[in-house]
């Protein structure tokens, strides 16, 4: 029988590592390196296209290149052999540090293997000859960060689900039908500085104003095509990542083709009739900053926060989502059946809200989806890679967990998660991968080497999509 304890894992980690380090004499580095082209990329891929296709113990090869340009420049040269300081770390709690040179020519392997089901994560630093961060001419590290995985259909969910999960989001509903909302919307047509006039001439813009429960209403950019025929389109909320605008905020200057489109706002504010001091403040009051100071965390991240889960932020963002379609379905350009909802990040979180919680949906995309597996603490904290930042893992906050919302997605629904960044920690691979394997819908996901949150690798890159028919119907 096979070992495949941590153990053993790091110890045939280290080995590799001793296989395929360079060790070379270096010559003396300029103390500051010089800069790189911005063109130049340090990318990896595994040796199998799909990133995920290992069992626990087998060899995952981690191949290394530079990308992006012909030659370096001659300051460049100078300072080379350049080299990679790459760090192995995993589900298993094994972790590796190494170096290897690198050139135009001649790229490298790391090779390693995962202990348990689960997420191994690889990060790279480029560095010249004495060990200096070598830096784009606009001051960024040249880096990779990525990963691969072994049997991840087995992991399991860090998250208690709350055993009242199911009623606590049905009185929430309840609460929110409780409060009328077709006499009170508010429309008020915009004409978008940056639209075209072929777009203005067929779409119709409004900021949308519609009653909800909680402090704020639902607030959005709607977009409406033109001289529709009655229940003839679909109907579509977008959400939005993190955050919160200092300034007057602007409307899309584009439309959605076959679709009443909605640009939901997460916080519900006014989106006309201010200025940027009012934004400012606004934001300044959700971020818990008082005379330029932060008082508390930022809207979502206080842990205190949930002691009451029915009265946090988040529940009342997620009641916004919820009567964003309420509304939606009112349209009479609706064909009483498409009813899709998109965003990345935490709008990847709302879109999963939208999976779980709004009748009738049938179409999600989120991408790097925020939020989910709220049980696994911060990086550091728990037994597995994990968030670097977010929503606090407290008991109270699991009602609002993505990968849980992702088991009430139905059936006849298609889910379609757009991007899962490999080297992503803060939206990290493996609760998104939960959210994927616990919905029982038809769903793809979109694995990308080498992105993290932000930043997409520029092609050619490793890009896979795996994908799966919808569960069974229960006897």
């Amino acid at each position: 029988m096979k070992e495949h304890s941590p153990t053993r894992i790091a110890r045939a980690a280290a080995q590799a590592l001793l296989l395929t380090q360079v060790a070379a004499v270096a010559p003396a580095a300029a103390a500051t390196a010089p800069a790189a082209p911005a063109e130049l990329k340090l990318k990896a891929s595994t040796d199998r296209e799909n990133p995920l296709d290992y069992a626990v113990g087998e060899t995952i090869r981690f191949n290394f290149r530079l990308d992006g340009v012909d030659a370096l420049p001659e300051d460049v040269e100078a300072v080379a052999p350049l080299r990679v300081i790459w760090t192995r770390t995993g589900d298993d709690g094994a972790r590796v540090v190494g170096t290897n040179a690198i050139s135009l020519a001649e790229g490298f392997s790391v090779e390693t293997a995962l202990g348990v089901p689960g997420m191994v994560r690889l990060v790279g630093k480029l560095v010249d000859c004495g060990g200096s961060p070598l830096k784009t001419s606009d001051g960024k590290e040249i880096l990779f960060e990525g990963g691969a995985g072994a049997e991840t259909e087995k992991m399991r969910l860090s998250t208690v689900e709350p055993a009242d999960f199911d009623a606590f989001w049905a009185e929430a509903k309840a609460r929110l039908a409780a409060v009328p909302f077709a006499d009170g919307v508010e429309l008020h047509e915009v004409f978008p500085a940056d639209a075209s006039a072929w777009t203005l001439e067929h779409y119709a813009f409004y900021a949308a104003k519609v009653p909800c429960f909680g402090p704020r209403p639902v607030t959005g950019w709607l977009v409406v095509p033109k001289n529709a025929a009655p229940h003839s389109l679909a109907v579509s909320a977008q959400f939005a990542g993190y955050g919160c605008t200092e300034v007057v905020p602007k409307p899309p200057k584009w439309g959605t083709h076959g679709k009443v489109f909605f640009d939901v706002n997460a916080h519900g504010y006014d989106l006309v009739g201010h200025d940027d001091a009012w934004f400012k403040e606004f934001r300044d009051s959700i971020y818990g900053i008082v005379d330029g100071k932060a008082t508390r965390k930022p809207y979502a991240l206080e842990p205190s926060d949930y002691d009451t889960p029915a009265d946090t932020y988040l529940y009342y963002m997620a009641l916004r989502v919820v009567r964003a379609f309420d509304y939606l379905k009112t349209r009479p350009e609706w064909n009483g059946r498409d009813i899709e909802a998109s965003g990345g990040s935490q709008g990847g979180l709302q879109t999963m809200w939208a999976g779980g919680l709004v009748d009738g949906i049938t179409k999600i995309k989120p991408a790097i989806t925020g939020w989910c597996d709220l049980g696994n603490p911060f990086e550091g904290q728990g037994p597995f890679l994990s968030r670097s930042w977010g929503v606090p893992c407290v008991p109270g906050a699991f009602y609002f967990d993505g990968a849980l919302h992702a088991r009430r997605v139905p059936r006849d629904c298609v889910a379609e998660i757009t991007r899962l960044g490999m080297g992503d920690y803060i939206c990290p691979p493996r609760g998104v991968l939960l959210s994927y394997y616990n919905m029982p819908c038809a769903a793809s996901a979109t694995l990308v080497q080498g992105s993290t949150h932000g930043y997409m690798p520029p092609e050619p890159n490793q890009t896979f999509t795996i994908s799966k028919k919808a569960a069974a119907q229960p006897r």
